[in-house]
């Protein structure tokens, strides 16, 4: 995987995709895990990277994973056979098409041709099924737990890159700051109706400040 393993926490979808299709985490091998540079020096390792040259669209698919979908079929066939790599490519053409949604003007006739290969063996509805479980929420324990596990604690808790808060820690951010907003405001109303009357007063609008509260 070209990321640190901790960064897992930064791609939740991936990680809940992972989790959903039941890959083994802990068997992945991340870059702050390989020390590609003795192995280089070395001459025990060879890099090829893969990118937009070899899998480019071009606009006939709405995803890339079509695309691995025709070379597997031409090169590996027998690999589409395994029940993980087709879940993989499937989820990646679904999430890429949303659900081959025509509406959205994303998928084509290439997409909706390789996710019919892909569902070969499989139950009826496993494409729809399958879909609403990528779309669904990622806040059960049970995929925290195993994030924990897979990829080490959140970067929050470790001290570095408070910005990135899992979903729980966000919606907890959100009541507290929803019960200080509350406060704030019964404070200012108490002092308003004190200020009222004691002495009337007149409030320019372009003297007014108002606060907008941002997503956290």
């Amino acid at each position: 995987m070209n990321v640190r393993r901790g960064n897992m926490w930064k791609l939740l979808r991936a990680a809940w995709l992972f989790h959903h299709i039941g890959i083994d985490a802990t068997s992945l091998l991340f870059s702050d895990e390989v020390d590609l540079e003795n192995l280089m020096m070395a001459k025990q390792l060879s890099i090829l990277v893969v990118g937009q040259d070899v899998l480019r669209t071009n606009g006939e698919v709405g995803s890339q994973c079509t695309i691995l979908t025709d070379n597997y079929c031409e090169d590996a066939y027998d690999l589409l056979q395994i029940p993980v790599l087709k879940n993989l490519l499937l989820a990646g053409i679904l999430l890429d098409t949303r659900n081959l949604n025509a509406s959205a003007k994303l998928s084509m006739a290439r997409d909706a041709e390789a996710v019919q290969l892909l569902l070969v063996g499989s139950a009826p509805n496993h494409r729809n099924t399958l879909f609403d479980q990528l779309m669904q929420d990622q806040r059960d324990n049970s995929f925290f737990e195993a994030l924990r596990h897979n990829y080490g604690k959140p970067p929050n808790e470790n001290g570095r890159d408070s910005g990135v808060l899992v979903e729980h820690t966000v919606l907890e951010r959100k009541s507290t700051s929803i019960s200080r907003n509350e406060a704030i405001t019964q404070n200012a109303y108490r002092n308003s109706n004190d200020v009222k009357s004691a002495k009337p007063s007149r409030v320019s609008p372009k003297s007014a400040i108002i606060e907008v509260q941002g997503p956290q």
